[in-house]
């Protein structure tokens, strides 16, 4: 128990004595972060649109719940369609600006059991993101019919151009790079201490050498030497 507590005691020694290495490589490394995040990092904006995989209705008008199983069906199919380059290369011919690698920026995923499809575009340009996303939207909307045999999708709702970036995440990188050089302080300033082999309390003697210790030359204080002598230099002259 007593060399648990002196361990305990002895980790929250180094890491005070090295306090200062510590929070200047925490404090160095958030600020490498912050400027990176902030000056050599592209923005990454993402602009989303959403299309409905709705059911057919029947003659009276009426949907029964086999036709909206059948158009939740579908949307795994229309997931495919919509990265195909059916429908890319169309887009990439339309939209000014587009890349090459279109299917590289786009995400398209739906909730389970959802007649939603969610289109996300992500690029450097807020606008090419956004005419990307309303482009695929519409032309998958006008080619299903001929794909497909049937005109079950609607556009539900148009990408608007975003306002603010989405990458990269200023603060988290921030956080992330503090915490790094924290960790990084911590582990030299114990790597300083393990890897010093000097011998310097009686305790090292008996650990290292594996030695009794017969006696010790006390460290004696400059300050409390020079006390002492003037001390006793007052003492004789009182005697005198």
């Amino acid at each position: 128990m007593n060399e648990e507590t002196i361990s305990l005691g002895e980790l929250f020694s180094i890491l005070k004595r090295s306090k200062w290495l510590i929070a200047s490589l925490t404090i160095l490394a958030a600020l490498i972060a912050f400027l990176v995040s902030s000056f050599v990092i592209s923005p990454t904006y993402e602009a989303s649109t959403q299309v409905l995989v709705a059911p057919k209705e029947s003659q009276n008008n009426m949907i029964d719940s086999s036709q909206i199983q059948s158009s939740v069906t579908l949307v795994n199919t229309y997931r495919v369609i919509i990265q195909s380059p059916a429908i890319l290369e169309q887009v990439q011919e339309n939209v000014v600006g587009a890349p090459d690698n279109i299917s590289n920026l786009i995400t398209v995923n739906s909730e389970q059991n959802s007649q939603v499809i969610n289109i996300a575009v992500q690029h450097t340009s807020p606008v090419i993101a956004t005419d990307i996303a309303n482009e695929i939207s519409r032309v998958f909307s006008k080619e299903v019919p001929e794909l497909m045999s049937v005109d079950n999708v609607k556009v539900l709702s148009d990408a608007n151009v975003p306002m603010f970036p989405v990458k990269p995440n200023i603060l988290l990188n921030t956080a992330i790079a503090a915490v790094l050089g924290m960790m990084i302080g911590i582990a030299i300033a114990f790597l300083k201490v393990v890897l010093d082999r000097r011998i310097k309390t009686e305790q090292d003697v008996e650990t290292i050498l594996e030695l009794p210790v017969l006696g010790s030359i006390p460290v004696i204080d400059r300050v409390e030497m020079k006390k002492q002598r003037q001390a006793n230099v007052k003492g004789e002259e009182v005697r005198v």
